[in-house]
């Protein structure tokens, strides 16, 4: 693994060092999409649900708040993980106006379909506070500027 100090006691950079974490993270997603057919939307949503299916009755619109995606993206979410048989929707038992989402499958590892996370949260468990509200914050900083990035239009 490349080092993040700079020479002589300089402080790293962290500009390159998130360029390469893009690339990585793109290179990655990539890979796992050729290899699984799912997206990271569609990873991220299965793990919602296996993390949750056990403690509450998960909606489409818990999902869709949770991925913070729009609701016609949500709908269309839904629709491929039914279409790909990885989940079932039915009618909520008490209120007739509301769906559930449950996995076709609850013994689904969400480890096993996205085992990086596990990785990842085992690896800032292990950050001094200190440092991890640094790390938090920085990150926070980062996702708040990719989330408001528009791409040029041609």
């Amino acid at each position: 693994m490349p080092s993040t100090a700079g020479i002589n006691g300089q402080s790293p950079d962290v500009a390159g060092v998130l360029e390469r974490l893009r690339l990585a993270e793109a290179k990655l997603a990539r890979r796992r999409e050729q290899q699984t057919g799912m997206n990271e939307t569609d990873r991220a949503a299965m793990r919602y649900l296996l993390e949750r299916v056990d403690t509450e009755e998960v909606t489409p619109s818990m999902i869709v708040k949770a991925l913070h995606l729009s609701p016609a993206s949500g709908t269309a979410l839904i629709d491929r993980l039914v279409a790909r048989g990885l989940v079932v929707v039915e009618g909520h038992p008490h209120d007739r106006r509301k769906k559930i989402v449950q996995p076709f499958d609850r013994n689904i590892d969400p480890d096993h379909l996205d085992p990086l996370t596990m990785k990842l949260r085992s690896l800032a468990s292990g950050l001094p506070a200190s440092d991890a509200r640094v790390v938090a914050s920085f990150l926070e900083d980062v996702l708040a500027m990719v989330s408001e990035t528009a791409l040029p239009t041609s």
